[in-house]
């Protein structure tokens, strides 16, 4: 019997804090969906892979990173949109002849005259953009520095490795 008059207020405060919380979790995916930039319109019949991709940078671990990833476009004028597990943008970059722009949700847009220099400082490493687009469709273009492996394409896996300074790009794609 004395269990009852404390095992209610207790029920009682974890369902309030379940509530609450819940609401925060809602309130915070609402914000982070406003915040969500808006992709460039590209020509309907632009190539598209969709997928996982990991950037190593063995020399300085803080700038390496797994996303998601939706890449648009060629590399003349295109699309990449890195995606969280939750599935909210968590950048965008778009390129173009006239220069290119990466934008990160709550930071001020980025812009530079090439999409491989923003990338460069972004990343604070050099990445081939340009030349991704040849390794995805199967030719092992070269990119200074980098020695690509297309071995498992096949199987939607592609692998790219820089000696200097040492870095790892690979990508796992979703649709072959």
């Amino acid at each position: 019997m004395h269990l009852l008059p404390t095992l209610i207020p207790s029920v009682w405060r974890s369902a309030l804090r379940a509530v609450a919380l819940g609401v925060c979790v809602v309130m915070a995916m609402a914000l982070a969906g406003c915040a969500t930039p808006r992709k460039p319109a590209l020509p309907a019949d632009q190539p598209q892979w969709i997928g996982r991709l990991t950037l190593k940078v063995e020399d300085n671990p803080r700038l390496s990173f797994s996303a998601g990833f939706d890449l648009r476009g060629s590399a003349r004028q295109g699309t990449l949109e890195l995606v969280t597990p939750l599935g909210n943008t968590a950048a965008l970059l778009a390129w173009s002849v006239a220069g290119a722009r990466l934008q990160v949700p709550g930071e001020p847009m980025r812009e530079a005259a090439s999409v491989e220099a923003l990338v460069r400082t972004a990343t604070g490493t050099e990445v081939p953009i340009a030349v991704l687009f040849d390794w995805l469709a199967g030719q092992p273009t070269p990119a200074l520095g980098w020695q690509v492996d297309l071995s498992q394409r096949g199987q939607g896996r592609l692998q790219a490795r820089r000696q200097q300074p040492p870095a790892e790009l690979r990508l796992v794609l979703d649709n072959r």
